[in-house]
Parts: structure tokens; C-alpha cells; sequence
């Protein structure tokens, strides 16, 4: 078997580096998990063990590498619609709102929205489907449509934009047949390039700020149950500095933050918002 036995000494090395460069706690108990993964990464760069690959990773060359590591370490399960509520309350309640500024001109013409784990895109377009019904109320605005992740990997599968069934269970049949090619060979799902043009997507590590404008809305879901507290504290941080005067943040269930939010004033269990104007 390539590589051999991953040793504890060994192991604990990547448990600290994957922490430090990822804020990702590995457990104690994940070592055939973390030694499987990394199997693919010596078959891949031709390195016969894992203190050889650790070497690689950490010397100079090792940053054409780290993407490709990362991706191993990161998980990416979602669906369209996750969590129906927050996408409810975006096209009855936010984007209604933030058009109605614009119109009485209290805010310039420009809407930004960051979905700052977004995986293989299945959130960050669930959000741009539900702006299209009332793309009129935004006519003549620049509007920025932002996924960001770890994994580049999933970058790609998110500008792809192909899903499979399971993925768009939550779709209407009018959604899928107005957003959607069909491929009833694969049945695989294939959102139309209108919407994929509407988009923008780019690898950013959450234990960094984010060098971007400040965003109206920020959605961050089913990525920090990962993080240990200081890691979730860090990243916090960052996304209260990119959050706009007056702007939302929208919070998943797990993510273990709430607690950490206090210069927001909390709208609903999961919507908290900026309280500078």
C-alpha cells in the first residue's frame, strides 16, 4: 500500500498544519480517514510516504500543492434551498426592502451578497433564482453575486453549475424548467448560462479577511461546526468586517456563533444585522 503506515508523530503533524492553514480541527480518532486522503495526494505528486509528502508540503513548492490538499480535507454536501426560510425571507422581505431604498435613493444602486461557504454553488445560485422574479425592481443596478470556499475543487463544480436530482429536490417544476437544462441520459441538472453569468466565484480562506466592498448580505452555513472556538472567533471577525452598515447576516443552525455576534442585533434566530447605519 502506498505509503505505508501514517505514524502518530506523522499524523499529528498534519492534524496542527491542517488546523493552522484551515482552522479545521481533525480528531484524534481520524487517522485511516486523514491517511486514505492523503494516499490520493502520494499517488498524485509520485511521493512514496507521508513524512516525504508533509516535506514537499511545507517546503517552498508546497503552495502549488496546498489547494489540491485542502481539497481533500474539506466537505461539500449541500442542496438547493437549504434551509427554505432564509431564501423565503431574501425575495418577501430583503430584496423588497433594498429596492425600496434605492428608489427613494436613501442607498446607492449597487447589491452585494457573499455566500462565504458556497461549496459547489448550490446556495449562491438558490439565491440568485430567487432575484430573478424581481430582476425589474433592479433595473440599472450593479449587482454582485459572491461565492467563496476553501476548495477549488468545488469552485470548479460550482461554475459548472450541473447537479444531480437529489441536489435540486427543492426546485420547482417551474424553476427547473425556466433555469435548468435537463439531460434525461444522466438526469443531471445544468443551470442556464444566464444565470451562471450573474455569478462570481473565487477561492478565499475564511481564517482571512476577505479584500472585497462591504456586502449587503452575508450567508455563512454548515462550515463552522469544523472550527474550534478561537478558529470560529477569527473568522467572526473577518465577516463583521465585510458586512455593510445595515447589512444581514444569515446563520446556520450549526455553526456555533451566536455567541459571538454581539455587535449585531439579532432580527430572527438566524438573521442578525448590522447595527451601524
Amino acid at each position: 500500500m502506498q505509503g505505508g503506515d501514517l505514524s502518530e508523530e506523522v499524523f499529528a503533524k498534519f492534524r496542527e498544519f491542517i488546523y493552522k492553514v484551515a482552522g479545521i480541527q481533525i480528531p484524534e480518532t481520524k487517522k485511516v480517514m486523514v491517511a486514505n486522503r492523503l494516499r490520493r495526494r502520494l499517488r498524485a505528486t509520485g511521493i512514496d510516504d507521508f513524512a516525504g509528502y508533509f516535506t514537499f508540503l511545507t517546503s517552498p513548492s508546497g503552495p502549488l500543492e496546498m489547494p489540491l490538499f485542502l481539497n481533500e480535507f474539506t466537505t461539500n454536501e449541500t442542496y438547493f434551498y437549504r434551509y427554505i426560510h432564509h431564501f423565503d425571507w431574501l425575495n418577501e422581505e430583503f430584496f423588497l426592502q433594498i429596492a425600496e431604498q434605492g428608489r427613494l435613493r436613501k442607498r446607492p444602486r449597487t447589491l452585494r451578497i457573499w455566500s462565504a461557504a458556497s461549496s459547489t454553488g448550490e446556495e449562491l445560485y438558490s439565491i440568485a433564482l430567487r432575484l430573478q422574479p424581481l430582476r425589474q425592481l433592479f433595473s440599472g443596478w450593479t449587482i454582485t453575486l459572491l461565492g467563496t470556499d476553501l476548495s477549488t475543487a468545488t469552485l470548479d463544480s460550482a461554475r459548472a453549475g450541473v447537479y444531480d436530482e437529489r441536489a435540486v429536490r427543492h426546485v420547482s417544476p417551474p424553476e427547473r424548467t425556466r433555469y435548468f437544462d435537463h439531460d434525461p441520459r444522466t438526469q443531471r441538472w445544468t443551470i442556464k448560462e444566464e444565470i451562471r453569468n450573474q455569478t462570481t466565484w473565487k477561492s478565499h480562506n475564511l481564517m482571512r479577511p476577505l479584500i472585497e466592498e462591504p456586502f449587503d448580505c452575508i450567508f455563512i452555513k454548515n462550515v463552522l461546526i469544523y472550527f474550534d472556538t478561537k478558529s470560529k472567533q477569527a473568522v467572526t471577525r473577518h465577516l463583521l468586517k465585510s458586512l455593510a452598515p445595515a447589512g444581514y447576516l444569515v446563520v446556520g443552525p450549526t455553526e456555533g456563533i451566536y455567541n459571538m455576534l454581539e455587535p449585531l442585533e439579532k432580527r430572527r434566530p438566524w438573521l442578525y444585522q448590522n447595527a451601524s447605519h
